[in-house]
């Protein structure tokens, strides 16, 4: 194997993308369906999901840095993975202060979704055969369009759409890893 194909080899990326993408499914329908049992063990369960979306965005920008894709898809990207990071550890911190966690993790959400959505529209306007365009888009817009409204509804939707959040970053891994190897 070169170092070419080392480098732009996603697939693991994209495998811990779609475990993320899982884990937070099942999170979402535990939530929708008994939000008394939303708590410590549910956020720390966030943790490590968060963290290996993280892993899924890098890969992300590893494929878009191989096909030469613009400084500001790569950037984009990597302020998707650092908030995305600190939307994990804004998850850990909601096992001590749950009510200042809410508006870190919620800051931080915020951020990784605007930026996936910056990265999206620039990988539309680059070369082709890089990152997947629409599945970086989807995991960008979900949460913004989704989540604030369900949280003002109610429960039920409020964690239904934390878990078709989850369901588009399992849609990244799954581009991620079916991504062609220049």
């Amino acid at each position: 194997m070169t170092d070419t194909l080392t480098r732009t080899d996603v697939r693991p990326h994209g495998a811990a993308a779609v475990l993320a993408g899982a884990v937070i499914v099942v999170l979402g329908i535990v939530g929708a369906r008994s939000p008394d049992l939303v708590g410590r063990a549910w956020f720390a369960a966030a943790v490590p999901a968060a963290l290996l979306f993280t892993v899924g965005i890098l890969g992300t920008r590893r494929l878009a840095t191989t096909v030469g894709a613009s400084r500001l898809v790569v950037g984009a990207l990597a302020v998707a993975a650092v908030a995305m990071t600190l939307f994990a550890l804004a998850h850990a911190y909601a096992l001590v202060d749950p009510d200042t966690a809410i508006l870190l993790f919620s800051v931080f959400m915020v951020l990784t979704a605007g930026s996936l959505i910056v990265a999206a529209i620039g990988m539309f306007h680059g070369p082709a055969g890089g990152p997947p365009r629409w599945a970086v888009l989807a995991a960008g817009v979900w949460p913004l369009a989704t989540i604030p409204a369900g949280v003002a509804i109610g429960d039920l939707p409020h964690f239904g759409a934390i878990a078709v959040w989850g369901l588009t970053w399992v849609l990244l891994g799954v581009a991620l890893v079916r991504a062609p190897r220049p």
